[in-house]
């Protein structure tokens, strides 16, 4: 019989139960990203650039290499940006002001 337990964590968010499979999860590093809209989605873009080393870049240009779109509805990308500022303020909580 096959096991169909959730591998991840659980929540429970307005009495609904939320099962997070990380069986398929990848995960990439990025110390970019931008975003981009149309009326139907939002495109996020993630990359990495060297220029994290505060080295001024030659001719003021600074090369980014994208690896990962992720493409989100509205509604996703609203919840998105909610949990993030919410992660972003528990983190300065605990360990001081981000500076950006």
């Amino acid at each position: 019989m096959a096991d169909d337990s959730p591998t991840g964590p659980t929540t429970t968010v307005n009495g609904v139960t939320v099962e997070w499979d990380d069986s398929k999860m990848e995960s990439v590093y990025a110390n970019i990203a931008t975003a981009t809209a149309n009326r139907e989605e939002f495109f996020l873009l993630f990359g990495t650039h060297q220029n994290w080393r505060g080295i001024k870049p030659e001719g003021n240009r600074i090369e980014v290499n994208l690896s990962q779109r992720m493409v989100m509805n509205p509604y996703a990308a609203k919840r998105l940006a909610a949990i993030l500022a919410q992660s972003i303020k528990a983190y300065e909580d605990q360990f001081g002001q981000i500076d950006a």
